[in-house]
């Protein structure tokens, strides 16, 4: 790829300074989601008697942390865009826009997919291990590849269970990135009002389209593959939106970093 669009020499100074500049604020960010962590992990096994978790418990809370905390962090993509000032500094770092947007992809939400996870699996047995010293039971740890496999899916649905989910984490932080790439002021706040917004319209209208206008009493014939009647159908249809929805979100956030540049 030409030098003019990416160059991998400057897309690493782009990591550089990053940390440099946010080693600190980066460094209690982690304190913080630990600490969370901890304390959340450690009150609920209080109210059960001290009885550590298990597998059900490790993979609810794991959703939870991952997904609360990567969209407040998301959210706050390309803090440069705060402030008028900050913006112009941004926009004179001699890097191309590719390679800006790559930096807040990865940084962001290829990092945060892989760093959240482990760090809650490392946190969460410290906790197991802490509290088994109170307690006469004893703390089974979860295997690290618990981290990615869904316990009790079906052999058949493995594939289709694993991509809605993929492709449900990445809309929702795509949505979150988008957000701050467009709003200036309190992007995380204006892009959840915007979602919530939407989704009240939208559940709107299909209210009105199914009762109101008598859709929901239509029975169309199996055979129409716009309309996904079956479960893995309606799985894989929903699926393909999401990776679609996150294609276009992407492709949005990078579109208004080029506007900015220009």
């Amino acid at each position: 790829m030409s030098n003019n669009i990416f160059s991998r020499k400057r897309f690493l100074l782009l990591f550089k300074q990053h940390f440099i500049h946010n080693a600190q604020l980066l460094l209690l960010s982690t304190g913080a989601y630990v600490g969370v962590i901890f304390i959340v992990l450690s009150l609920t096994q209080i109210g059960i008697d001290l009885k550590p978790h298990g597998l059900e418990n490790f993979q609810g809370f794991l959703i939870g942390f991952v997904t609360v905390f990567g969209i407040l962090y998301v959210g706050h993509s390309f803090p440069a865009f705060r402030s008028k000032e900050s913006t112009i500094h941004y926009l004179m770092i001699p890097a191309s826009v590719l390679e800006k947007f790559a930096f807040e992809f990865v940084s962001r939400i290829g990092i945060i997919l892989l760093s959240l996870p482990l760090l809650f699996w490392i946190t969460f047995h410290v906790q197991g291990y802490f509290f088994s010293i109170f307690s006469e039971e004893t703390f089974n740890p979860i295997g690290i590849q618990n981290l990615v496999l869904i316990d009790d899916v079906p052999p058949d649905y493995q594939l289709l269970i694993y991509s809605l989910v993929t492709g449900s984490v990445l809309f929702a932080l795509s949505l979150a990135f988008t957000g701050a790439a467009m709003f200036t002021k309190q992007p995380l706040v204006k892009s959840l009002f915007a979602v919530a917004v939407i989704v009240m319209f939208f559940v709107g209208y299909s209210y009105i389209v199914i009762e109101h206008l008598g859709v929901g009493q239509y029975n169309p014939p199996e055979h129409m593959w716009l309309v996904p009647l079956e479960e893995d159908s309606a799985l894989k249809a929903v699926t393909v939106a999401l990776f679609a929805g996150t294609a276009v979100m992407l492709f949005v956030a990078f579109r208004k970093l080029k506007e900015r540049e220009v």
